[in-house]
C-alpha cells in the first residue's frame, strides 16, 4: 500500500512536470515574444527617451545664425513632427543634427493598443516600430544650409505617406 501511494506521488509529479514543459510547446513564440520585445525596447530608447530629447533645444526657440553646437545633446536643435497614416496612425518624425551628422528619427505610433511598425522608408525594409537615419554632412554644406529631404513611408497596410522635410543646418561652436 505505501509503495502504490508512492508510486501515485510520482506519477502525479511527473504529470505536473510534463504539464509544465508542455505549455512552452503550446506557446513556442513565448520566449521569441520575450526577446523581441526587450530587442525593440534597446532600439526604441534612443529615439523615445524622454530625458535625451528633453535636453535639446526646441527648432522654433532658435536662431541657426545665433546658435551653435558641440558634441554634446544639450547643445543640438530638435525639430518634431507628426505625419497621420490616418486618425489611427502616424509617424512621430524628429530630426536634429549634430557636428557630423544630420540625424532623421522616424517612429509609428498608434492611437489604441496595436504595435504597428513601420513596412519601409524609401523603398527600404525596415519593419521595425522605429528607424534612425544618419545622413553624414556634407563638407559643402553651411550655417543654416536649408536640407530638404523627402520620405515616403508604408507601414504595410494602406496607403503610404510622403514626409517632406526641411531642417535649418545649426553649426559648430569654435
Amino acid at each position: 500500500m505505501k509503495s502504490i501511494g508512492l508510486i501515485s506521488f510520482a506519477i502525479i509529479g511527473m504529470v505536473l512536470l510534463f504539464s509544465c514543459s508542455k505549455k512552452e510547446d503550446i506557446d513556442p513564440d513565448f520566449d521569441d515574444q520575450d526577446q523581441q520585445s526587450e530587442a525593440e525596447r534597446i532600439m526604441l530608447e534612443s529615439f523615445t527617451h524622454g530625458e535625451f530629447f528633453a535636453t535639446m533645444k526646441k527648432y522654433g526657440d532658435e536662431d541657426c545664425e545665433s546658435s551653435c553646437l558641440n558634441s554634446t545633446p544639450a547643445s543640438w536643435v530638435l525639430q518634431e513632427s507628426i505625419h497621420r497614416f490616418n486618425a489611427q496612425f502616424f509617424i512621430d518624425l524628429k530630426i536634429y543634427n549634430t557636428p557630423t551628422d544630420i540625424i532623421y528619427a522616424f517612429q509609428i505610433k498608434s492611437s489604441n493598443n496595436s504595435r504597428p511598425f513601420i513596412r519601409s522608408i524609401n523603398g527600404e525594409a525596415i519593419n521595425a516600430p522605429a528607424y534612425e537615419l544618419k545622413v553624414p554632412k556634407e563638407s559643402d554644406w553651411n550655417t543654416c544650409d536649408a536640407i530638404e529631404e523627402r520620405f515616403t513611408v508604408s507601414r504595410g497596410a494602406g496607403q503610404p505617406i510622403l514626409i517632406n522635410t526641411s531642417y535649418k543646418l545649426f553649426g559648430t561652436c569654435d
